[in-house]
């Protein structure tokens, strides 16, 4: 039912892709993992993939192919009519796919993710609650076209019909792929549905350049209230 698509050009977080999508309870799907750079050893991740039993397909590019152009030919692999995205190095707890599905199924809407969502900061070992009352709620062009930041659904989370890229494709840029995508789907008044705050973490790592999106912590943390002081993401959502 749902094909997931990873993109990474870091080999070091294979593993994380392989574990946040083998945990899931959701049973129809598929991975399919894009090796965004030349440099990465095809043959030992075609292994861990092997190794790991997933129904899954593995494709490289070159590291001059931007994000975006990665994510559309990723999804035209696709073999399931739904499209998932799912970052290398962030949580994904084990109901992310199953709330995700029901969702679409129950609202019958287009694209769906997450408006209000989890930010663990691994150097401070803070979890905090972004853009928090952003659950469980539909997200509305009333016709303006006016795309406000609460409209924005964390890029991570998406999931969307794949007849949705015949229209409205990924744009071939490494930064703000997924809020262009949005952006448009707003803008053609595609039915975009806000999940809960649920099954996903956004990791920030502390590193400087970790991170591919231009938003900085002071921001992530203006916009967001403290939940709990935690040195383990596992041991507070206990999956």
């Amino acid at each position: 039912m749902i094909s997931i698509i990873a993109c990474t050009n870091r080999e070091k977080f294979v593993s994380n892709i392989i574990a946040n999508f083998q945990k899931q309870t959701f049973k129809e799907k598929e991975l399919i993992l894009v090796l965004n750079s030349s440099k990465m050893n095809f043959k030992q991740i075609e292994r861990e993939l092997d190794e790991a039993k997933l129904n899954s397909q593995l494709f490289q590019f070159p590291d001059e192919m931007s994000l975006g152009e990665c994510l559309n030919k990723g999804a035209k692999q696709a073999n399931f009519e739904y499209i998932g995205k799912m970052d290398d190095d962030d949580y994904y707890g084990s109901s992310y796919l199953t709330e995700a599905f029901e969702a679409l199924m129950q609202t019958k809407a287009e694209l769906v993710g997450k408006s209000s969502f989890y930010i663990y900061f691994k150097k401070k070992q803070e979890l905090r609650l972004y853009n928090p009352h952003h659950e469980n709620s539909w997200i509305i062009n009333n016709g303006q076209n006016l795309y406000k930041t609460s409209h924005f659904l964390s890029g991570a989370t998406l999931i969307f019909k794949k007849d949705l890229l015949k229209k409205i494709a990924f744009p071939h840029v490494n930064q703000g792929e997924d809020s262009g995508f949005q952006r448009r789907c707003f803008e053609n008044h595609v039915k975009m549905y806000s999940l809960s705050k649920d099954h996903y973490v956004y990791v920030r790592s502390g590193l400087p350049y970790h991170h591919t999106s231009d938003a900085t912590d002071r921001m992530l943390r203006g916009r967001s209230k403290l939940v709990i002081n935690t040195a383990s993401i596992e041991t507070f959502f206990n999956t």
